[in-house]
């Protein structure tokens, strides 16, 4: 019995140092902290747009851009319907004109040459004396497509005639109209006519089927 103890106290102090060995081990283990696993949502924020595989189905970023509209600052040049004159004119009056030149945006042509277009006389005065020339003052209001009459906003033309005093002596043609030798331009607030014009009597006055240029001063929007 005597020779039991010592077999005894080696089992218990094995016993004891395993035990403090796993207690060590389990602690150690404990206090290391584990990275935390990233959300789905992180990883998947986290990654470059290049490696994803594109989507044939989807929308072109480039659909955003329609060509229904035509861009502030556009020539528009219409040949006149009608005979215009500072002496027959008042304010408020409309006249009609069509497209001379097709309206083309980015190769797509959005109003054919021979579009009807609307105009207003904004001012207009009759020659009153020797010193008093006549004017006219012009713009653009609307344009009709498919129907359908678009409101524009275009810049003015205005033009002026030559006071009589300033005039050369008249000479009579067969016609009866006054011949005399009037050099005066159109004075243009946007866009001008390009060529003289020959008033009578002081007045300013353009011919049926005359060209004149307008710009577009607002975007014109086709659709609606």
């Amino acid at each position: 019995m005597r020779r039991s103890r010592p077999a005894s106290r080696r089992m218990m102090v094995l016993s004891f140092l395993i035990l403090a060995g796993l207690t060590l081990f389990w602690t150690l283990g404990c206090s290391r902290q584990l990275p935390a696993p990233a959300s789905s949502a992180t990883a998947k924020s986290s990654r470059l747009p290049f490696d994803r595989v594109s989507d044939n189905g989807g929308v072109s970023p480039t659909d955003g851009f329609s060509f229904d509209g035509i861009p502030a600052g556009t020539e528009i040049t219409i040949q006149l319907q009608v005979a215009l004159s500072s002496a027959g004119s008042r304010a408020g009056d409309t006249f009609q004109a069509v497209l001379e030149e097709p309206l083309v945006v980015a190769g797509r042509t959005l109003a054919p040459r021979g579009t009807p277009v609307m105009g207003s006389v904004v001012a207009a005065k009759a020659s009153g004396s020797l010193h008093d020339a006549g004017y006219l003052r012009l713009t653009l209001t609307s344009i009709t497509l498919n129907g359908k009459a678009i409101p524009l906003h275009s810049s003015s033309i205005f033009a002026k005639g030559v006071p009589d005093e300033k005039r050369k002596t008249p000479a009579m043609g067969r016609s009866g109209v006054d011949e005399g030798a009037v050099v005066h331009s159109a004075q243009d607030s946007g866009n001008g006519t390009g060529s003289p014009i020959y008033p009578n009597r002081g007045n300013v006055g353009f011919s049926t089927g005359r060209r004149l240029t307008f710009r577009l001063a607002q975007p014109l929007h086709l659709q609606g």
